[in-house]
């Protein structure tokens, strides 16, 4: 499903979140991307799939996305996983054939094991928690999943693995993934489309690679630019060396090798 927000800043902008990808956007606007995610904004300004919908169709696509905070509300984490899946299921009112196998295949899907939905999730890892909560996102097949902050409390090697359990889902179930952070690196290093809307104003919009290669506009609109493009950056306009961007340092230094 693809989204088209417009008429959403001060100069009438407006951005698409890119259907089947892994959208990226930049913004210390949380709650205002949220609410453009769960409509409350004109519906005269939302195009789903390049058609404008209907009062009467905001339930049904309400249902198709999927909004993961930051971290799992504290208030839960004396249940178990197979409570807090359970307590989605009569949140959102699913009507099931079989609960337990739904339970139980979400959490199979992200990797847990049945013997995890008796754990209680304050016992969980950062990582564990990060996929309860995927699971928890995925009981209700929806087909946008917007993660906040995805790579919080991650060391380096999790913080990988996460991002692949994300790219498995996308391509093996048609998902369409947007990451919302203020965090310019991690939304460099792993989404495919990126917007930029900080403080009311998209400030620019388009592929990873060709956004991120204008830094001056990105320096202009104080948008912190990776230290891996910073780089790239420096080397083609100081050094004149030919090297592409690129979001893996070994593959600078390939490019280096090869052209210095």
């Amino acid at each position: 499903m693809e989204i088209t927000f417009k008429n959403i800043d001060i100069n009438n902008n407006s951005f698409t979140i890119k259907e089947k990808e892994i959208n990226g956007i930049i913004t210390n606007q949380y709650e205002k991307i949220e609410n453009l995610f769960l409509l409350y904004n004109n519906i005269d300004d939302i195009e789903i799939n390049h058609q404008k919908i209907k009062k009467s169709d905001i339930k049904d696509y309400k249902k198709k996305i999927s909004i993961i905070k930051k971290r799992i509300n504290p208030k839960d984490y004396y249940l178990t996983c197979y409570e807090i899946l359970l307590k989605e299921i009569k949140r959102k009112e699913l009507k099931l054939k079989d609960t337990n196998k739904k339970i139980i295949d979400s959490l199979k899907i992200v990797g847990m094991n049945q013997s995890l939905q008796d754990r209680q999730i304050f016992t969980l890892s950062s990582k564990e928690k990060k996929y309860l909560q995927l699971a928890i996102s995925l009981i209700s097949n929806p087909e946008i999943i917007i993660i906040e902050d995805a790579f919080d409390y991650l060391d380096m090697k999790n913080e990988k693995k996460v991002f692949l359990l994300l790219q498995r889902i996308k391509d093996q179930y048609n998902k369409t993934i947007v990451f919302v952070s203020n965090k310019t690196e991690k939304i460099y290093q792993y989404s495919t489309h990126v917007i930029i809307y900080l403080s009311n104003k998209i400030i620019i919009e388009g592929k990873t690679e060709e956004l991120f290669k204008k830094v001056d506009i990105l320096k202009e609109n104080k948008v912190e630019v990776p230290e891996i493009v910073e780089f790239t950056n420096k080397a083609i306009q100081n050094k004149k060396v030919k090297i592409d961007y690129h979001k893996d340092v070994r593959d600078i230094i390939k490019d280096i090798y090869k052209h210095v």
